[in-house]
């Protein structure tokens, strides 16, 4: 799924505490929020790439949405930078696997089944070249693959790199935790020179690789969520306040569609977007950390950042099913026809959400973290009985 200008900034209030020194908050509110807004992005680019909206409207809409597409990588920086707070030294690197597998796994599985159904009868554009290349996706292997990046269920291509950024985080985070923060200050500026010649790189690759897709060439984004979240827990690094991180991030929103340097695959506006995207993670969490408030930690928004992985899943098969009804698949209708379609592609969205997240994610997370090793460690010793 590739999906990405901005009109106006999101309003982040803030309320300052009464303390300037940062709190080890375990719980950030605010980019559980986030994920929501961030999923609302990618939402509106897929109505742009179905084009539910033609003529000026879709002109208008483009020029908004064009770079949605953006919203997966403020995905994986917060992945990094979540997995970062929340670390546990302790924690065995199978226990950390089998957490982010209950995270992900079940849901992607009934995600790829639903994708399967779908273009076996409404949408048949969406099909699968083949066995192997849906045996790859199930497996989040398939973004390796460059022709395959988009098989099994088309938004699932980000599964496959956030599963390769789970595999490599114990590694990572061993190797960045306890740094100085010139180190870790290093580390960030390396991840976001990475994140510019992504572009150079896959085109010079002896083996296909995608810029926008191959899970290493993403990797950089996660780490830099990885050491910002580092730089505060260890070095008291408090970011910029939001009023000055939420422009920076509308700027690096719009310069994603900067083109690359003259007579090169360099793109700098890459980097921009990257690093505006991640002093917003950051400035949230500080604001979380801190006492203070901002809107996206309010009820509403917790409840719907907590069904964003869901509603991400299935929105886009949402979306190509409701506008499979014109014969092309691109309704291109004018303002209120086009808003009403749109409104009910995101409620059949958002209901299949709630559904699954709480009768397939919720659940099978709690059957299958019965077998988390530490757990099991604890309980043992809990009981008086030897660990083997």
């Amino acid at each position: 799924m590739t999906i990405s200008t901005t009109t106006t900034a999101p309003d982040v209030g803030v309320r300052s505490s009464a303390s300037d020194r940062p709190l080890a908050a375990r719980h950030l509110p605010s980019l559980t929020g986030l994920r929501w807004l961030t999923a609302m992005l990618i939402f509106g680019h897929h109505l742009m790439a179905v084009e539910y909206f033609g003529g000026r409207a879709g002109d208008l809409w483009g020029f908004v949405f064009e770079a949605g597409k953006t919203g997966v990588t403020l995905f994986f920086i917060l992945s990094g930078f979540v997995l970062a707070w929340g670390y546990k030294p302790a924690q065995s690197a199978r226990s950390f696997w089998l957490h982010r597998a209950a995270r992900i796994y079940p849901l992607h599985v009934v995600g790829v089944m639903l994708a399967l159904a779908v273009a076996a009868t409404l949408v048949p554009e969406i099909q699968s070249p083949g066995v192997l290349p849906i045996g790859a996706n199930l497996l989040l292997i398939s973004g390796w693959f460059p022709d395959w990046w988009q098989a099994g269920n088309p938004a699932s291509w980000s599964l496959v790199c956030e599963a390769f950024f789970y595999l490599t985080f114990p590694l990572v985070i061993r190797m960045v935790a306890g740094r100085s923060a010139r180190v870790l200050w290093s580390v960030a500026a390396a991840a976001l020179v990475l994140v510019a010649l992504a572009p150079a790189i896959a085109a010079g690759s002896p083996v296909p690789m995608s810029a926008a897709s191959t899970p290493l060439l993403r990797l950089p984004e996660f780490v830099l969520g990885v050491v910002l979240a580092l730089l505060m827990k260890q070095t008291a690094w408090r970011p910029a306040p939001l009023r000055f991180a939420v422009p920076l991030a509308v700027l690096g929103y719009a310069m994603s569609e900067a083109p690359t340097l003259p007579g090169t695959d360099v793109h700098p506006g890459l980097a921009l977007t990257v690093g505006g995207f991640a002093l917003l993670v950051a400035s949230l969490a500080s604001a979380d950390a801190h006492r203070s408030s901002t809107f996206l930690a309010g009820p509403a928004w917790q409840e719907l950042g907590r069904l964003s992985f869901a509603f991400y899943l299935v929105h886009l098969l949402v979306i190509a099913s409701v506008s499979s009804a014109w014969p092309d698949g691109h309704p291109e209708l004018d303002w209120p026809r086009a808003f009403a379609l749109a409104a009910l592609a995101f409620a059949i969205s958002l209901g299949l959400a709630w559904v699954l997240h709480r009768g397939v994610e919720i659940r099978m997370q709690r059957v299958l973290l019965r077998f988390d090793p530490d757990r099991q460690r604890s309980t043992l010793a809990a009981r008086g009985r030897p660990i083997h």
